[in-house]
């Protein structure tokens, strides 16, 4: 625990699939002084990880497209036109007993088909620590790229993935031409051009 954290309660808000939390806390600002109770809710969302299939041989990296509601409901907010197919990094929860490399693996086996040969660690980031415990951890994942088509994911939680082939040399137009909208994903590759220049 925080020693510049006092939680005063912790309230439950609902459960299920992102559960919600409520906490009631003080904490202790710069100039030493206690400020007064806040209360605040956050997403229990825990451990992610984000995974990027990359063929050295064939100097191609692969990302998925699917669906995602939130995409849909953000455009509609803002009157934009929009399918809610999402261009991303490979992704999934950290369940119970696992480790952030077991997941990995684990993920992009369900949502590409592939089984990596080696993983590579590139570290780990809080996503949103104003409204969700979220910590994201990225890895690139060394495979043989099938270049096939076909579909993935897991079907009884509504997944249907397809994947996207990009050669190395495509990847500063994805970063500068905006095509990846989800910021996990867009961080990995900016990792991942790192690792490429290393």
């Amino acid at each position: 625990m925080s020693d510049i954290v006092k939680i005063t309660k912790r309230t439950q808000l609902q459960s299920g699939y992102y559960p919600l939390l409520q906490t009631s806390y003080r904490f202790q600002k710069f100039d030493g002084t206690w400020s007064h109770e806040i209360v605040r809710e956050t997403v229990q969302r825990g451990d992610v990880v984000c995974v990027l299939p990359y063929d050295p041989a064939q100097q191609c990296f692969i990302l998925i497209e699917q669906l995602r509601i939130a995409a849909v409901l953000e455009a509609e907010r803002n009157g934009r036109p929009a399918t809610g197919r999402v261009i991303e990094a490979v992704s999934g929860c950290i369940d119970d007993g696992e480790s952030p490399e077991q997941a990995a693996r684990r993920e992009l086996h369900e949502e590409s088909g592939l089984i990596a040969r080696e993983m590579i660690d590139l570290g780990s980031v809080l996503t949103n620590p104003g409204m969700c415990d979220e910590r994201l951890y990225f890895y690139i994942a060394l495979v043989e790229a099938p270049m096939g088509e076909g579909t993935f994911g897991i079907a009884e939680e509504g997944e249907d993935i397809r994947l996207q082939y990009f050669e190395q040399s495509a990847l500063e137009t994805l970063l500068s031409a905006g095509r990846i909208d989800k910021a996990g994903a867009l961080l990995l590759l900016y990792k991942f051009r790192a690792y490429l220049n290393r």
